[in-house]
């Protein structure tokens, strides 16, 4: 499975190094440093590489989006048309400081994902 990386922290870069080695292509993206988006994909081994978002996206059969809350929208719009791919999220729906939750109780994160990327595809 080709799978991108959407976010290359704490979980991108822990689930995108155990998805590597178990031998999946992993395409490592969404840094502040190039550099460390070429040594997680040197350390994932096997057929890991650093790419930009929307290369990470458009050769992907599934995407991981791990990034703050706050940087959802910047990533999705780097990342391209995400027609068809399977989409897993870890980022929580937090506030900046990471001290509340900016949607809660009536709606979720992924309803939310869901609502930005249908008006994405929509304006296209």
């Amino acid at each position: 499975m080709r799978i991108g990386i959407l976010g290359s922290g704490l979980m991108g870069g822990k689930l995108g190094t155990i998805w590597a080695r178990a031998g999946h292509e992993v395409v490592f993206s969404y840094s502040h440093s190039e550099q460390k988006l070429t040594k997680l994909a040197r350390d994932a081994k096997g057929k890991a590489r650093a790419g930009a978002p929307r290369e990470a996206a458009q050769q992907a059969n599934a995407v991981l989006l791990a990034v703050h809350w706050s940087r959802v929208d910047e990533v999705l719009n780097q990342a391209g048309d995400l027609s068809g791919k399977v989409i897993v999220s870890c980022s929580l729906p937090m506030n900046a400081d990471d001290t509340d939750l900016v949607i809660a109780h009536t709606s979720s994160g992924s309803s939310r994902l869901r609502v930005w990327h249908c008006a994405e595809r929509s304006a296209v």
